[in-house]
Order: C-alpha cells, then structure tokens, then sequence
C-alpha cells in the first residue's frame, strides 16, 4: 500500500538510549520503527531520575537517530517555551504527538505553545495509561487536582486522543467527557529476530523472574504475598529485576521477602534492555501481578521469547490460559499461589508446551497488520 510520508514532531521527556521510565519509552521506540513517516523527537538529554546526561550525542540540535527519525537532546536550560515555539516554527510538520498526559516539560509548554500557533488541530496526546485506577492511585491528590484544572481550563480541548485499548478510551472518556476525537490503536512491539529456546524444566523446581519497577502499581509486595502463601514442595526461587526509585516501598517487600524462608527471593537492581532476552532464557515463568498496565511491554518481550508469564487480569494479556502461554489471575495471593504451586510441579514436557504457545501468542500479537494499520491512521488526516 503507498502511503504518504508525514513529518511528526514528537515530544516526549525520555527517548533512547534512555530505558529506565520503562513503557512509555519503549512504546515510542516501537512505533517509529514499524512506521514509516518521519518522526522528529525533542526530549531529554537524561535518563529518568538521572542526573548525568547522556555521554557521546550531540545536544541541542537533530540527531540522525536511525533513517526516519531525527532527536533533539535538549539540556534541562533549553526546556522553554521559546524553544518549543522555534521547532514548532521550524518547518511544516503534519502532525504532533505528545507521549504523555501529565508532563509539565514535554507535554503541557509545548501543548501550550501549539495552541498560541493555531496548531492544535494537528496535536495528538496519548495518555500512556496514566488515566488507569492503578497510575492514578500513584500520588492521588495530585493527579486528582491536575485532571481538575484541566477540565477547568480546557487544556485538552480541541486536540486528538490516542488510545491503546477499548480500557483506556473509556478512562479518557470517564476524567474528560468532552473530548474530542479518540482514535484506538494498540501498543507495537518487537518481534525477536530468532525464536528462543527454552531450557529444560523439572518437576519441582519453579525459577520465576520480574522485570519492572519497584513501585506500588506494579504489584510487587502483592508477588511477594503470594509467595509467601505457596505450599512448597520442592525449589522455588523468584528475581525481581527493576530500578528501585521507592525506597521505603523496597524496604517494605525486603522485610515481607526476608520473612520467607523457604523460597529464595532478590531484588537485583535495573537491568538494560538489551540484556533482558538473555535474562529470559534462565528462568521458567515471568511473574507479575501488576495492579494495571497500558500494554506490557515486559510481558510482551517475555511472551515473544518462548517465557510463559503468570500475570494479573489488569492488562490487555487475557485467555492465556485458553492459549496456552501462562496465566492471567484475578488479583488474589490464595489465586496466584494456587497457580504457582501448579508450575512447580509441572514436568518439562508440559513445560515445553506452554513454551511454544507463549512463543506463539506473542507473535501473533506483533506481527497483527490491523494493529500497524490502526497505528498509521492515528496520523492521518
């Protein structure tokens, strides 16, 4: 199908090589690399919660970043309004895409500055999950105040929304009943360019991995919790890999862990991107019991590696268990523990097959054209 080439300017506060802020990153990351449009991304010169920028790039100017995607590293004292309004100005661009809801620096100055431009026709936020129960119980009363003044102020008005499920349109309809046009189409993600293969699995032996932040919303002390209400017959062990930017949050599941004496559990820090395929291939399940996510990129990546994943029923990941690629459980320690009881038991050859339909399932899942096309028509007219 020949389509017409767009310019989108993007702006969104961290980009790669940054991966710390987890999702939103990678959701951006994968949709400039199936879309072929040419992107325009002004964001950070750091990492989130990182002081030190990034070594080796150019700042403050485009980047050649891969052959449809130009970077602006923009250091914290060009961050402004004025800035914003020169790019802006800088040539005709046909779209601009905000990767975020609630960002004062990368989202509401340079909506702002659009709106000053008679540009807001061409703007589109997405939310990026920031609108679910889960993100919103992060900080209450500050969201809570925010999404009040916008609604006051009409800061949404006149812009387009992206949603990226059935979920997140109805909660952008729930805080903003006005809003204008909401066009839906699903996260992207990676396809692996060889298939993995799993190691052996004996009955008995449970070796389960975590990959996200150590934060309330990711369900963390909830994982522990159902731990701690297994029945263990056998070897159990269970790594929590993420940055550990909450640590009073982190104390609370290290006292819970420490209480546990017949499972091994550690929390061993962030893990880089790149290393996580290799990561995968040394244990049996990803376990996540999430309070909620907008897609899931670590148990899309997980899924897309042959690891079955033991998850909650608060993601776009639902009828696993009918598919044969894990489990997806109401958000209960007594469920979870059930299931997991069940895993260290399972035999290799069981194992294997929920190896293959992971495998499988998450492929389908992103090599879905409707999903690519749902995303082009986001950017269209």
């Amino acid at each position: 199908m020949t389509r017409t080439k767009k310019n989108i300017l993007v702006f969104s506060d961290w980009f790669l090589p940054g991966f710390k802020a987890g999702g939103p990153i990678r959701s951006l990351a994968n949709l400039v690399n199936v879309l072929q449009h040419q992107f325009y991304i002004v964001t950070s010169n750091k990492d989130h919660h990182t002081e030190t920028p990034y070594p080796g790039i150019a700042y403050n100017s485009w980047v050649k970043f891969a052959d449809n995607v130009q970077v602006m590293y923009l250091e914290d004292s060009r961050i402004t309004a004025d800035v914003f309004r020169e790019i802006m100005l800088g040539q005709d661009f046909d779209k601009i895409y905000f990767n975020s809801l609630f960002s004062p620096r990368f989202t509401l100055s340079p909506l702002r500055t659009a709106k000053k431009l008679g540009l807001v026709s061409k703007c589109i936020l997405a939310p990026r999950g920031m609108l679910k129960a889960g993100a919103l119980s992060v900080k209450p009363l500050k969201k809570k105040a925010f999404l009040t003044m916008a609604k006051f102020t009409g800061l949404y008005r006149g812009i387009t929304w992206h949603a990226t499920s059935e979920d997140e349109k109805e909660s952008i309809l729930k805080h903003f009943p006005n809003a204008g046009e909401i066009l839906m189409a699903p996260n992207l993600s990676d396809v692996p360019k060889e298939k993995t293969v799993k190691p052996a699995k004996n009955s008995g032996e449970l070796k389960l991995i975590c990959i996200a932040r150590i934060s309330p919303e990711k369900g963390i002390l909830e994982a522990i919790q159902s731990l701690k209400a297994m029945k263990v017959n056998g070897e159990v062990s269970c790594d929590f890999f993420g940055i550990q930017q909450n640590a009073g949050y982190l104390e609370t599941c290290r006292t819970l862990a420490e209480s546990i004496n017949n499972i091994r559990i550690h929390f061993r820090g962030e893990i880089v991107p790149s290393d996580i395929p290799d990561k995968l291939k040394q244990y049996h399940f990803l376990f996540m019991p999430t309070l909620g996510e907008n897609f899931g990129h670590a148990i899309a990546e997980a899924l897309n590696h042959a690891t079955p994943v033991i998850i909650s029923n608060l993601t776009p990941w639902r009828g696993l268990e009918e598919k044969r690629a894990g489990w997806d459980i109401p958000l209960q320690p007594e469920s979870f523990a059930h299931i997991l009881e069940k895993c260290l038991a399972m035999p290799n050859n069981e194992y294997q097959i929920l190896c293959e339909g992971a495998y499988l399932h998450g492929r389908s899942v992103a090599l879905d054209m409707s999903s690519i096309e749902a995303s082009y028509q986001v950017f269209e007219p």
